[in-house]
């Protein structure tokens, strides 16, 4: 029987070189770095947590990650189901998520199946022609109510996906109701978080236990601050007074999957101040 020669065997082939990225909270508490080829696809988990924090994985291999900033202190731990992982994930720092192909896996059908949190606030008023949402974060301990248009194939209000410092970190899908179709509820008012940045006129919510970006919500201003905003600025504070945009992952009844593409909205470049990574 004829054995091959080993010049006519294929090299195996060649290992892509690593390039370090680095990646932070948005407020820069907490800072890392992970050697990785070069990111061109990343896996999209369709798991209860991942849906609604809109996370994208990659995975550094052992002893390619490292803290540069922060450390476990500076981290909220979330764990649930099977308490086999703690999540406290960060965002990594020049990366265009619109232009990576996205590797679809199967989290959801893992384990029990998760049972959405039951919403026990109050709901907005009937509209005709809207029906009720509502939904929480994965924990159960804030939750919203929206009364809208059906959130399906038909709705045609402005839907955004915005790249700016912080929806790019956290994975929001906008759309922008008036604020009286919108509930913003918590049984201990504690449980919301709420975080604003830059010019500070909205604060960014959030459940303070297990992380899941909730809504826009405006941030009251002095008058003497309200006159001191720049003409653009001042635009967009009178408008937040009127709306309170609302991330669509919470809602458990809505399916992405069928909802039109969304306006992809250049907020990393249009939006002042500029972000800067620590």
């Amino acid at each position: 029987m004829a054995t091959p020669s080993t010049t006519n065997v294929p090299p195996p082939p060649a290992e892509e070189p690593l390039r370090t990225y680095r990646g932070n909270c948005h407020c820069g508490a907490f800072v890392y770095e992970a050697e990785l080829p070069e990111i061109k696809s990343v896996f999209e988990c369709n798991c209860s947590i991942c849906h609604k924090k809109g996370y994208l994985w990659v995975f550094p291999g052992e002893g390619k990650y490292r803290v540069v900033k922060g450390g476990d202190e500076t981290l909220t731990g979330y764990t649930f189901g099977p308490k086999k992982l703690t999540h406290k994930v960060r965002a990594m720092q020049g990366v265009d998520t619109s232009k990576l192909e996205r590797k679809p896996f199967n989290g959801a059908a893992l384990g029990e199946a998760y049972v959405p949190p039951e919403y026990r606030g109050s709901t907005p008023a009937e509209i005709e022609g809207h029906q009720l949402y509502t939904g929480t974060c994965h924990c159960g301990q804030v939750g919203v109510a929206l009364m809208s248009k059906p959130l399906d194939e038909t709705f045609d209000e402005l839907m955004v996906e915005c790249n700016c410092s912080v929806c790019e970190r956290n994975g929001y899908r906008w759309i922008y109701p008036e604020t009286s179709r919108v509930v913003l509820h918590a049984p201990d008012a504690g449980s919301i978080g709420r975080y604003s940045f830059a010019r500070g006129i909205i604060s960014k919510t959030f459940c303070r236990a297990c992380g899941v970006p909730l809504t826009n919500e405006l941030r009251e201003l002095s008058a003497a601050d309200e006159a001191a905003l720049p003409e653009r600025t001042a635009r967009f504070y009178e408008y937040a007074k009127t709306h309170h945009p609302v991330n669509l992952r919470v809602f458990p009844d809505v399916d992405m999957g069928v909802l039109r593409e969304p306006t992809r909205n250049d907020g990393a470049n249009k939006l002042e101040p500029a972000y800067v990574n620590p």
